[in-house]
C-alpha cells in the first residue's frame, strides 16, 4: 500500500498544481480537434464520459476505466462531420495484457477546400488549401487495487495550415474509482498538457483541461443493467467551466437510447443518439445540436469486440 501511495502522490500533485492555470483567455488554445469527442455513445450522452465510458472509446475519455473490464481487445472506428466543413476520422484500439491495458488512438481532422486570398488583391482568389490536424497517441492503464486504477498517455501532434506546419507532443493523466456504493463510479482526467505548439513562428497553448465526472447505474431490480446517468465538470485552460450531463437507457440487449446536454456553451446544446448491438458488433449514432447558425454535427461509430466484455 505504501508503494502505491508513492505513485499516487505525484499524480495528485501534478493535477492540483495545474489548477491556477485553468480558465485562461477564451480562444487562446489551438489544435482544437483534441476536444472533439470520440465515441457515439458518450457524445449522445452529452459528452459525459470520464466516469462512464466503456470499450475502446475509453482510450480517449479515461483509459483507467478499462482496467476494470475483462480480458479482450476492442476496436472502434468513427466518422464525424462537423460545422458543414470538417470531417474527422478516428481509429481506437484497446488491448488488455498482464501488465495493464494498452491503448492506441489515431485521429485526423480534414477540412473542405478553403479559398486563399492575399492582403494585396482583396477579393481575388489565389487558389485553395486544405488545413488538417493529425494526432497519434498511446495510453497505458492498470489497477492499483480492487477499486482504484490510473492511466497515462502521450500523443504526437501535427498540424498544417496552408504553407505552414507544426509538430508537438501532448500528455494525459487519468484516474478512476469504483465506489463502495454499487453502481457508482468516479473519474478524473487531466489532458493535453505539454509545451506550446508553433505555427509560422507563433506559439499557442494546447487545449488543456481538467475533467471530473461520475456515473451511476441504479441497482434497483427493475432498473439493474438498464440505466446509466453520467455527468462531467470541465475546467479548460481557455474559458469558463462547463458541464456535460447525459443518460443511457438499454431498451433491450440489442438497442440503447441516449440523450444529454451541454451547459455553459455558446453554440452547443442538446445531444441524442442510439446504439445497435449484435454479438460482437455495435453501431452507434450521435446527433449534436448547434446554435448560432452552425450546422448540427453527426457522428457514426463501429465497435468490434474481440473476446469477453467487462
Amino acid at each position: 500500500m505504501r508503494r502505491r501511495s508513492w505513485i499516487l502522490i505525484p499524480l495528485a500533485a501534478l493535477v492540483l498544481s495545474s489548477l491556477p492555470a485553468v480558465a485562461g483567455t477564451p480562444g487562446e488554445s489551438g489544435f482544437l480537434s483534441l476536444r472533439m469527442a470520440v465515441g457515439a455513445r458518450e457524445t449522445a450522452m452529452g459528452g459525459a464520459g470520464v466516469a462512464a465510458s466503456t470499450g475502446a472509446s475509453a482510450v480517449f475519455w479515461n483509459p483507467s476505466l478499462l482496467a476494470f473490464e475483462q480480458a479482450g481487445t476492442d476496436l472502434m472506428l468513427q466518422h464525424q462531420r462537423s460545422f458543414g466543413l470538417f470531417d474527422k476520422e478516428t481509429a481506437v484500439l484497446a488491448h488488455r495484457t498482464g501488465i495493464g491495458v494498452i491503448g492506441f488512438i489515431f485521429t485526423g481532422l480534414y477540412s473542405d477546400d478553403i479559398e486563399r486570398y492575399s492582403e494585396d488583391n482583396v477579393g481575388v482568389s489565389e487558389g485553395i488549401f486544405n488545413p488538417y490536424q493529425v494526432a497519434v497517441g498511446m495510453t497505458l492503464s492498470r489497477r492499483m487495487n480492487d477499486r482504484l486504477a490510473i492511466g497515462v498517455g502521450a500523443k504526437l501532434l501535427h498540424e498544417e495550415i496552408d504553407i505552414y506546419g507544426g509538430t508537438g507532443l501532448a500528455y494525459d493523466l487519468f484516474i478512476s474509482h469504483k465506489a463502495l456504493i454499487r453502481g457508482l463510479w468516479f473519474g478524473a482526467s487531466y489532458t493535453n498538457f505539454g509545451p506550446d505548439m508553433t505555427i509560422d513562428r507563433e506559439p499557442y497553448p494546447l487545449p488543456t483541461a481538467l475533467r471530473l465526472g461520475l456515473a451511476w447505474d441504479p441497482q434497483m431490480e427493475w432498473l439493474a443493467d438498464k440505466l446509466t446517468f453520467a455527468g462531467d465538470l470541465i475546467f479548460p485552460n481557455d474559458g469558463n467551466e462547463k458541464a456535460h450531463i447525459g443518460m443511457e437507457y438499454r431498451l433491450v440487449s440489442a438497442l440503447s437510447l441516449r440523450v444529454g446536454t451541454k451547459v455553459n456553451y455558446e453554440s452547443q446544446g442538446m445531444t441524442f443518439g442510439a446504439g445497435f448491438r449484435r454479438h460482437d458488433l455495435e453501431v452507434g449514432y450521435a446527433f449534436e445540436d448547434m446554435t448560432n447558425d452552425f450546422e448540427p454535427a453527426h457522428r457514426f461509430s463501429l465497435r468490434i469486440l474481440f473476446g469477453p466484455e467487462g
